[in-house]
């Protein structure tokens, strides 16, 4: 969901806000995002029947564990969702950082991945955060057609409820040029978005890491339902916009909600990608006439407005673990 008034932020002086001026420039861009699922050809067809239709399968790859030294085989398949390039990766064997989050999380987004230039510029950035107290969670290389995939996962998941991922290589970007934002709805990526409970940790954490602290917000909200009944739920977001698409997380109040939901089934992390759409009621006409269920859903702002809207969200449980959030503004 979008901010949609401004937040007046109090400096507190036993933390070190992290500026949006000061943060690593590479923090600034996501490249991708590694996505662990159970069944990849059921994700695709979900994402697909959905009207995105940019994915590439690079079928049945080897993988090198360098941290443990491991050798095993995933499916992996890379897709452009409205402008969110992801790597859908199903492992197909062994004990990996991949099969420890499907059984410990079930199906969902593992890592957000930002690029370096190189393997110096991505190493120095692994020192830097060893200072901090960042240890290495895994080196991978993929082995693909296109060549070889670099990966470096960092140990953050525990206290940023996400691992921070890294990349390099010509070789992963020559698959990623190939796919186009393109969709049927026209939807477009606005934000990454995380489902929490406890704001401040997190915040302070990622803060520390050279990220900007979370701006707190309390948003009003109307015609609020769940699956379709009306409910009285309530919630606080909390903003960090750096990058070129801000990051939203979501902080349950008053239930239900679907970040409880998601809390409960998955632990916490990344819960949705929110897109912006144009016509709204074709693209949810659609989706429900394909059997997809709105989860929960409502509006901000004074109907009919500037600064009016409403926002969609998709059950895709059974397609990934990945909620789509539909967000649409009202425009003179």
């Amino acid at each position: 969901m979008k901010q949609f008034f401004l937040v007046l932020l109090f400096v507190v002086p036993q933390f070190f806000f992290v500026e949006s001026s000061e943060v690593p420039e590479h923090f600034n861009k996501v490249d991708q995002i590694l996505w662990v699922i159970s069944d990849l050809d059921n994700v695709k067809h979900h994402w697909e029947n959905l009207g995105f239709n940019q994915v590439i399968d690079l079928d049945t790859v080897d993988v090198l564990f360098r941290t443990t030294g491991n050798k095993q085989k995933i499916r992996l398949a890379k897709a452009n969702l409205g402008g969110a390039v992801v790597s859908w990766i199903q492992p197909l064997e062994g004990n990996s950082v991949f099969t420890r989050f499907l059984s410990e999380k079930k199906d969902g987004a593992i890592s957000i991945v930002h690029r370096f230039a190189n393997e110096k510029d991505l190493d120095s950035e692994v020192n830097r955060l060893a200072i901090l107290g960042v240890e290495i969670l895994e080196k991978i290389d993929i082995n693909t057609d296109y060549g070889m995939l670099h990966f470096v996962l960092m140990n953050t998941q525990e206290k940023g409820t996400y691992i921070l991922g890294y990349t390099y290589g010509e070789a992963d970007l020559e698959i990623i040029k190939k796919l186009k934002p393109d969709n049927r709805h026209e939807v477009k990526l606005s934000q990454y978005a995380f489902a929490i409970r406890d704001p401040d940790h997190v915040s302070a954490y990622w803060n520390k890491l050279g990220m900007p602290e979370f701006q707190i917000t309390h948003p009003e909200l109307g015609d609020t339902r769940y699956y379709g009944e009306t409910a009285d739920y309530k919630l606080s977001q909390g903003w960090q916009r750096h990058g070129t698409i801000p990051y939203e997380w979501c902080i349950p109040v008053k239930p239900p909600v679907v970040y409880i939901d998601h809390i409960n089934k998955h632990g916490e992390g990344i819960h949705h990608l929110g897109f912006d759409v144009k016509e709204m009621d074709s693209a949810l006409e659609d989706y429900k006439s394909r059997g997809y269920v709105v989860s929960m859903n409502g509006t901000w702002g004074e109907k009919g407005k500037p600064g009016s809207g409403r926002y969609e969200y998709i059950d895709l449980e059974h397609a990934g673990g990945v909620t789509l959030e539909l967000l649409w503004s009202y425009q003179e």
